[in-house]
């Protein structure tokens, strides 16, 4: 998994608008998804075991924290940063904290051929 914290990319579009781009990815996808996940306190996903998933995955966290298994290395994510798990990592997360967490994540499928 790939970690980026807001706090640490430099703004571009300036001075019109302020935009921070955490991470590209050229290529022919086959599908794009975008959803909003209120991870709750005590809550795991999956709620036991693995997930691995032929998407890419990529998420920011808007409020809260959740930590996190990916390929062999956990970790605490935390408002402000943005995450990309590749497609066909094993991972897992969970909120312990007392707060939901909340994040957008968005599913890349590349197209085959």
């Amino acid at each position: 998994m790939e970690k980026i914290n807001i706090n640490q990319v430099e703004p571009i579009g300036m001075p019109m608008y302020e935009m921070k781009k955490f991470f590209t990815k050229q290529g022919n996808f086959q599908e794009v998804s975008m959803s909003v996940i209120s991870l709750l306190p005590g809550e795991r996903v999956p709620t036991v075991g693995m997930s691995r998933h032929d998407e890419d995955e990529y998420s920011y966290i808007f409020s809260g924290e959740i930590e996190t298994y990916s390929n062999g290395e956990y970790s605490v994510e935390k408002a402000g940063d943005a995450t990309l798990i590749p497609a066909g990592e094993e991972h897992w997360c969970v909120n312990n904290s007392n707060e939901p967490c909340m994040l957008v994540c968005f599913m890349v499928k590349k197209a085959e051929y």
